[in-house]
């Protein structure tokens, strides 16, 4: 209880070293593989490596949320995996002392944690009543995968076309560009004076256009990430943006009431579109999120005024208007083919309309609270959304049937989008990750069994949204 760890001799009996640092109990101790190494994890929630040698710390790896208590280090020695009472596991690089894996344990402390030999696998034992040990592959696996490195709520995700990259917006006044394959952070975009709430490729991506609360949109060299044009003149935060597909002009929402379209050439504004201004002052008028349309040639917006809108934005005239919605709308999406248009709304569902008509054709329900995100899978035949319940979910666009749910973030999703082959998502939650997954249910399914002594639980069926009944893996 004197919160330090000691060293001593095993033939003398002496005490060589004192390791002094944590500000609270020492919970838990491992050695490195090669003998250089101690690693302690404390009350005070952190982890600490300490050289064997001079007794000096090395470094302090801060994050969890509650006490540390257990350690081991990769076979290889260069990583460290720690448990803890937050009910994750983590692994830290012993170089740099940065996270670059999370093992969420979905309402259990963890207890216990150890490698294989070969360090393929972690083994993680399960505190409180689930009488539970779970083998996790240590290399990227379906679900798995996290991008962690902003320090705040991530806002926005886009997936390159080639699916290699993947680009965020971060309440940390940041966008960075991640290696899809390994999480690890390629590019950072800085320079807006406030949270930064979406970036997006240029339809060339040679550009990176992002829009942030201090009122601009700015667009930057994706190759070097410098700036290159402020586009000023909206009143308030700007929500979201895209270059159009002729590469002369930029469209931005905002909450000032309007959207606008920009000339490139020029950083000027030359249509405003105020149509979801709401006559009662009283009344929000944000416009939230916006669709290009395949062919380029219109754009849907969807605003406070629980109204999508589809206009020409080189003339500013309205075309249709999607009317239905009990509550404000977030999400957009046209479809591949340009037909129809999927909605997302804080009254708690998704909606699919026809572009032609206006009508609604059907709806998603099943979320918790407000959807943020609604987008087509690339062949057309699903709709992706997310949601303030902390879920996305996947649904067939002509059944309306939920047909996949991606449970594991701690805190509402704010944005979901599909990789070019369809057969793989990444989402965006407020709890700081970005997460990318497998939609393939089939793959998801034969891996876990894979790893799996026993069939899956009821509470492991739910999480992975399987809705079958029978057994999962009929082999166990």
């Amino acid at each position: 209880m004197d919160k330090t760890a000691r060293l001593w001799d095993v033939a003398t009996g002496k005490q060589v070293h004192i390791f002094a640092g944590h500000n609270n109990w020492v919970d838990s101790v491992a050695f490195s593989p090669d003998g250089k190494y101690i690693a302690t994890g404390s009350d005070d929630k952190t982890a600490r490596i300490w050289d064997i040698d001079t007794g000096d710390q090395v470094s302090v790896l801060t994050g969890h949320q509650s006490f540390v208590a257990s350690l081991a280090f990769s076979p290889d020695g260069k990583y460290l995996l720690t448990g803890s009472n937050d009910q994750t596991a983590r692994l830290w690089s012993v170089v740099t002392g940065q996270e670059v894996r999370r093992f969420v344990a979905f309402n259990y402390v963890v207890n216990a944690v150890a490698y294989s030999p070969d360090g393929k696998y972690t083994v993680m034992g399960y505190g409180g009543f689930s009488n539970t040990v779970l083998l996790w592959g240590t290399q990227s696996q379906p679900g798995e995968l996290q991008v962690i490195g902003h320090t705040g709520s991530v806002w926005s995700v886009v997936a390159s076309r080639d699916g290699k990259k993947v680009l965020t917006a971060s309440d940390d006044s940041s966008a960075r560009l991640w290696d899809a394959s390994t999480g690890r952070e390629l590019k950072s975009f800085v320079g807006h004076d406030g949270p930064v709430r979406s970036a997006v490729f240029s339809p060339d991506e040679k550009y990176v256009l992002t829009t942030s609360d201090d009122s601009t949109a700015r667009l930057w060299n994706a190759q070097t990430a410098q700036q290159v044009l402020t586009l000023t003149g909206h009143t308030d935060s700007v929500n979201r943006g895209a270059v159009l597909p002729d590469g002369k002009h930029i469209v931005t929402t905002s909450w000032d009431g309007t959207a606008r379209v920009w000339d490139m050439a020029t950083a000027r504004s030359v249509v405003t579109f105020t149509n979801h201004m709401q006559l009662d002052p009283s009344k929000s008028s944000q416009v939230n999120r916006l669709a290009v349309s395949p062919d380029g040639k219109t754009v849907v917006t969807s605003g406070d005024d629980m109204t999508a809108r589809i206009w020409d934005p080189l003339t500013g005239k309205e075309l249709q208007v999607l009317r239905g919605h009990t509550g404000s709308i977030a999400g957009v999406s046209f479809s591949p083919d340009g037909k129809y248009v999927v909605t997302a709304s804080a009254d708690g569902t998704a909606g699919l309309w026809d572009v032609t008509t206006g009508k609604e054709i059907r709806q998603f329900i099943g979320h918790v609270g407000t959807l943020y995100a609604a987008k087509f899978s690339p062949d057309g035949k699903y709709v992706l959304t997310s949601a303030a319940d902390n879920t996305t979910r996947l649904w067939d666009v002509v059944t309306g049937q939920e047909v996949r749910r991606f449970v594991g973030q701690t805190a509402p999703v704010r944005d979901a989008a599909f990789f070019p082959d369809g057969k793989t998502i990444a989402t965006a939650s407020f709890d700081g990750t970005v997460r990318i997954w497998h939609t393939d249910f089939h793959d998801t399914i034969q891996y876990l069994c894979g790893l799996l002594t026993r069939d899956l639980t009821a509470e492991e069926r739910t999480q992975y949204g399987i809705t079958d009944q029978g057994p999962t893996c009929p082999a166990h």
